[in-house]
């Protein structure tokens, strides 16, 4: 064939797939509208709260909507799909400023060492780590006014065994802003808090003393905690260790009583949406009880004959998902699992169609325009990735009808069973897999044959004996349920444990760029909507591709604490090298995350030679990096070329090829990551740097360094 036949015959393609998507409308899906209005309220709102710059706040946004719709509604423009688009972005931009307005509060501005007094309104319990308390400041060192709402404590010194939500306290603490991310694009731990109202964070610097139980019955949302810790508490009573953390994880959503090794265990198995209460518990306690109060009331023909029995259990077991969504803690998934529920159910009463993307559309919908900053969370993004991705499929899938199981015997019914367990689970990897890359840098292989195993044992055993404990706990009835519910989750955690140590079992990688994420995200939004013959598959092969390419841009080094922790990573062995700081902290969990190395192995170590002038640092390839302790080292740390941290007002006195940072810098910027240029092997100070702190005007950021 020669190139001008091929050129042919590639335009006369492209030019008959043009005309047939402008001709017929099956290319796209039936709801792409909403859809796609659903997509540009989320898309608007990551961007109003990603952005370094403060955007225009509430008070001048409201009156543009406002005029908006007035013109909109004047010009009778309102089905006009470019206009209701115009319309999403504003609303997006609202409800975004105005969360943003209604959070905003006081948050520290430095280090402080204090007298706190305050109400308590979190106490976890951690098996493996220390207690944090979460309190409502009343009082700081004697001052009550211009207090942060909230201030979150490790507490390693003794603690009452009567604190309880409610309980007023007073301490000695040192208390600091919420953590920047400990690496450049990682967790940005301030905004996080921000959005929580906690405006501090420290550590316990004294005994905690109670002061009253005064407000421990007050309000609904104490009772409620009150409820959620006394059920955790009885079940930990019942099934002692971790069978009764992973229980109360599964009923209550506490999940801080699950220890690390369970939890990475559990995590690198494939079963982590086990821990998190979505859709999968949700739809498993609302399908017990739907099945069995419609089982009851056909067995009664005086109800059955006049009141049809499957519109009594929807009604019922709304209330049942209701009663699970206030125990579970209301998180985004379970919010998400609960409205999704809510439409199925409605969808019954009214005869209509269970479960579609429309569905999942109007729970983001609802999420979004009430915590627009879910939108950057992991277990937003997460899980309405795999539900999306599950209905988009099987709504394929049945009206094609190769979900029909009739005419089918036992043994088929088993095989399709299996074979549509394991596709579930795949799909659900597939669809998770780019977002679990970037969040996380590990993706878990062996999680198709694990949930395959693990998830039939979670429905028929665990969850609905998890509901019958539940109800039955009021009157005292249910230990027995409990202890037969945790003979079954002793399986689930042995069966984690086993294929989480399979070979091969977790794929790890280093931190992807942004760009990698907004590319996933906006090829994944194409396959939900795509319906045609050539563009979906294309579309699927090109979000496989990106999720497995190389993205990452790690740096080569980082430094933290003035220059005092430095670490880079041997991706020969594997292994973290550190000098510096506490082995096996938070920060070095997230540097072998960074650079996509195994957590458990051991941290080796860099060489430093210290004297009285300066530490210098061995990198490798020639690099150092020199810490000054006086101007003395000054003039020949610079002159060899190093990577110098000094202080700003010795800047002017480095004359050489030596890059200087300021030590200053590192309380307000966080980590330093050093990137080295590998095109010039000859020049060893050819290097770009990157702080993690992020840096920008919002209401969450600290104040920038002047310098």
């Amino acid at each position: 064939m020669t190139a001008h036949t091929w050129r042919n015959r590639s335009l006369g393609f492209v030019r008959g797939t043009l005309r047939e998507l402008a001709t017929d409308q099956t290319w796209r899906h039936g709801e792409w509208r909403l859809m796609v209005l659903t997509m540009t309220f989320g898309a608007m709102c990551a961007a109003y709260i990603a952005m370094s710059a403060a955007p225009p706040g509430f008070w001048y946004i409201l009156p543009v909507c406002l005029m908006y719709v007035g013109l909109m509604f004047w010009r009778r423009a309102w089905r006009h799909f470019g206009v209701q688009l115009i319309m999403m972005l504003l609303l997006a931009c609202l409800a975004s400023s105005w969360r943003i307005m209604d959070v905003v509060g006081p948050q520290l501005d430095g280090e402080h060492y204090t007298a706190l007094t305050g109400v308590v309104e979190r106490f976890d319990k951690r098996p493996d780590r220390s207690p944090r308390l979460t309190l409502r400041p009343t009082a700081m060192d004697d001052v009550h006014i211009g207090l942060p709402k909230r201030i979150s404590l490790i507490v390693r010194t003794r603690i009452p065994d009567s604190v309880r939500p409610g309980t007023s306290v007073s301490l000695k603490a040192i208390v600091a802003p919420p953590l920047s991310p400990v690496v450049p694009g990682g967790y940005d731990f301030a905004r996080a808090r921000f959005f929580k109202g906690i405006g501090g964070e420290g550590y316990a610097a004294s005994a905690v003393v109670v002061i009253n139980d005064a407000e421990q019955t007050n309000g609904f949302s104490l009772n409620l905690l009150t409820i959620r810790n006394k059920i955790a508490e009885e079940l930990l009573r019942i099934l002692p260790g971790q069978v009764g953390a992973v229980a109360a994880a599964l009923t209550v959503g506490d999940r801080h009583y699950i220890d690390k090794e369970t939890s990475a265990a559990i995590r690198d198995a494939g079963l982590a949406h086990l821990l998190a209460i979505s859709g999968l518990h949700m739809g498993l306690i609302t399908a017990a009880a739907f099945f069995v109060i419609e089982y009851l009331f056909a067995a009664v023909p005086a109800i059955a004959l006049r009141v049809r029995p499957k519109k009594i259990a929807a009604v019922v077991a709304w209330g049942v998902a209701c009663a699970y969504l206030l125990l579970s803690g209301m998180g985004i998934a379970t919010i998400r699992a609960f409205i999704m529920i809510s439409v199925a159910l409605l969808a019954v009463l009214a005869d209509r169609r269970v479960l579609s993307l429309r569905s999942i559309a109007l729970a983001a919908l609802a999420i979004l325009a009430l915590w627009p900053e879910a939108i950057l969370s992991v277990s937003f993004q997460m899980s309405f990735a795999a539900t999306a991705a599950l209905i988009a499929v099987y709504e394929i899938l049945s009206a094609r009808g190769w979900t029909s199981t009739r005419e089918a015997g036992p043994l088929k019914r088993l095989a399709r069973f299996v074979f549509f367990m394991a596709f579930t689970s795949l799909i659900s990897q597939v669809a998770i897999a780019p977002f679990a890359l970037y969040h996380f840098q590990t993706l878990s292989l062996i999680g198709i044959l694990a949930n395959v195993v693990v998830v039939p044992i979670m429905s028929a055993v665990v969850m609905p004996l998890a509901l019958a404990t539940l109800v039955l706990m009021p009157l005292g009835l249910h230990e027995i349920f409990a202890q037969i519910m945790g003979f079954g989750l002793e399986r689930v955690i042995w069966l984690a444990q086993y294929f989480a140590h399979f070979p091969y079992a977790v794929y790890r990688a280093g931190a992807p760029s942004d760009l990698y994420l907004m590319l996933a995200s906006i090829l994944f939004c194409s396959l939900l909507l795509l319906r045609h013959k050539f563009l979906g598959p294309a579309s699927m092969v090109v979000f496989i591709a990106i999720t497995f390419m190389p993205f990452d841009h790690t740096a080569d080094v980082l430094l933290d604490r003035e220059g005092r922790v430095i670490a880079r990573a041997d991706q020969a062995s594997g292994r973290l090298l550190v000098v510096g700081g506490r082995r096996d902290s938070y920060r070095d969990e997230n540097w072998r995350r960074y650079w996509g190395l195994d957590l458990d192995h051991e941290a080796g170590l860099l060489h430093r030679h210290c004297d009285a002038a300066a530490c210098r640092t061995a990198l490798g390839g020639g690099r150092y990096v020199t810490v000054l302790k006086s101007m003395s080292a000054l003039r020949q740390a610079c002159s060899a070329g190093d990577i110098v941290v000094g202080s700003w007002r010795w800047r002017g006195f480095c004359k050489g090829a030596g890059v200087y940072i300021y030590a200053e810098n590192f309380e307000y910027r966080g980590t330093v990551a050093i990137y080295f240029d590998r095109s010039t092997t000859d020049a060893p100070t050819d290097m770009s740097f990157q702080w993690s702190q992020p840096q920008g005007n919002r209401p969450w950021h600290r104040s920038r360094d002047r310098r």
